[in-house]
């Protein structure tokens, strides 16, 4: 996206009583540290977000700030979270304050669909900051003492606070262990770790609420199906909602995650099937499979860009193929985005939220956990356990495909049920994983012949002769996939009779 910067920011964050006085230097005193502080600053920021305060519940905030040498629009996006610290991806675009960019709306469509984002609060900010250096002459750590008034906009400020973050400017592990020393002084000076935002503040006990597909808690084995069924189904959508989030921002691995998302979901559609309306289910996975196929020309060509980059020695060759690929890459992640701008994939979510919040089961999903939903884990297994039977290295590879897919299959039955179920299943998952990435190995080097092939129709003839010499060497790496596969599948077989399953 042009004109759009990004940072990752990780901080902490406390609350001051307003009368305490934060004496840095007194504070650290004993710490080997230097320290300078900055120039006052007066911000004042604007933050936005739909009436449902949707963005805020699922932990973004929107604003435009003035003020604060970064004038501009901010979005932060929650990352996976650190110990103690608020870990956010900051993403800055430098436009007017009279429109939301749409360089940031789109990122959060996913989130809020068709809603309109508008101006919720209003944050006006006192802040002192400070710069500390460690043992080198670097500034490692930020802290700023803000003075906080938050109220709505247009009105007279309701709630004054005072707040200290502490900012790592360098995630070395110098400014990591400066940044801990910094924290621990202000704790013993009277501050309380907070992860309430400013923005939080001023919109009161509403920007507390979950978002719209919250974490469900794990059932006990003798609650109702239906239960197990939706703590599933909330981890896999909001997998697959942050993954969307991740491929509108081109993050690496994004489409990877949306897609094996998008998997999870049809599988566990497939696999309580004896527990749900099967009308419903058939179109949700219908269009989930829709999906999926939209993404999947990016993640292919991914795979192969990365694979063949790396594995085609040939300077020549090599950028021939790169070249190519990347022509490819484009073409296919404009299809996807497209598609994911689509009412129809905006239709696909609001369904998806409702099969978290009201599942479409039958009369059998009220039956205990530990007998309706253990039943239906056993049948992707016997489908996995039929298809290997009789299968060696002389098995065409249109064969070896299919025990792949139902390996994924009963890899993802397995994994859906073992925080319910204990570790024997979280084990037969990862001995399931580990059949799905070797015989995914060996899919890969078939689908890399198939690409050799095509770019080598194209191709000057000393490039095509070659690729055809790399086709030869990715036919033999699949045979090595086979080999490993066959010799462990006897041990989890036998994993899985020791769980139960037949």
């Amino acid at each position: 996206m042009s004109g759009v910067t990004e940072h990752r920011e990780i901080e902490f964050k406390y609350r001051v009583p307003a009368d305490v006085t934060l004496d840095l230097e007194e504070l650290l005193r004993g710490a080997d540290t230097q320290f300078s502080r900055e120039p006052v600053r007066s911000m004042s920021a604007t933050y936005y977000d739909t009436p449902n305060l949707n963005l805020l519940r699922w932990g973004i905030t929107l604003r435009h700030r003035t003020g604060g040498g970064d004038d501009g629009w901010h979005m932060k996006v929650p990352t996976a979270p650190s110990a103690g610290s608020s870990s956010r991806d900051e993403i800055r675009v430098d436009k007017p304050a009279d429109a939301v960019p749409v360089e940031l709306a789109s990122i959060a469509a996913p989130l809020i669909r068709r809603q309109d984002i508008t101006a919720m609060a209003q944050v006006n900010t006192e802040r002192t900051p400070f710069l500390i250096k460690g043992e080198t002459d670097d500034h490692l750590v930020e802290v700023v003492d803000d003075r906080v008034s938050v109220g709505t906009p247009g009105s007279t400020p309701s709630t004054v606070f005072r707040e200290v973050e502490v900012e790592l400017l360098d995630d070395s592990r110098a400014g990591a262990e400066l940044a801990s020393v910094v924290s621990a002084a202000l704790l013993s000076a009277g501050a309380e770790p907070s992860s309430l935002s400013k923005a939080a503040q001023a919109l009161g006990r509403r920007a507390g609420d979950p978002p719209d597909v919250p974490i469900l808690d794990y059932p006990d084995l003798d609650a109702p199906a239906i239960n197990a069924l939706q703590a599933i189904f909330s981890r896999y959508v909001r997998d697959l909602l942050m993954a969307d989030v991740g491929v509108r921002r081109n993050l690496p691995d994004s489409v990877h995650q949306m897609r094996v998302a998008c998997r999870r979901l049809r599988a566990a559609l497939t696999t309580f099937r004896p527990l749900l309306d099967t009308e419903t289910t058939s179109f949700l996975r219908e269009e989930l499979a829709w999906l999926a196929t939209e993404l999947g020309q990016v993640r292919d060509t991914e795979v192969q860009l990365a694979a063949l980059s790396e594995d085609i020695h040939d300077h020549d060759a090599c950028a021939f193929v790169v070249e190519y690929l990347e022509q490819r890459l484009r073409a296919a992640r404009s299809s996807a985005l497209a598609a994911l701008r689509s009412d129809r994939h905006d239709f696909l979510i609001e369904d998806l939220i409702l099969l978290v919040s009201e599942p479409p089961v039958g009369p059998r999903a009220f039956e205990p956990v530990g007998a309706a939903i253990l039943e239906c884990v056993d049948a992707p297994w016997r489908k996995l356990r039929r298809s290997v039977k009789g299968s060696d290295l002389n098995t065409p590879a249109e064969q070896w495909h299919r025990i792949r897919i139902n390996a994924k299959k009963a890899r993802y039955a397995a994994e859906a049920v073992a925080p319910i179920f204990g570790e024997g299943y979280r084990r037969l998952g990862k001995s399931l994983a580990w059949v799905t990435d070797t015989l995914g190995s060996r899919q890969d080097a078939q689908v890399s012949i198939h690409t050799l092939e095509e770019i080598a129709e194209s191709a000057p003839s000393p490039i095509a002769y070659r690729l055809g010499l790399h086709s030869a060497t990715c036919a033999a790496a699949g045979d090595d996939d086979v080999r490993a596969f066959v010799k462990r599948w006897p041990d989890i077989a036998h994993q899985a009779h020791s769980l139960g399953l037949r």
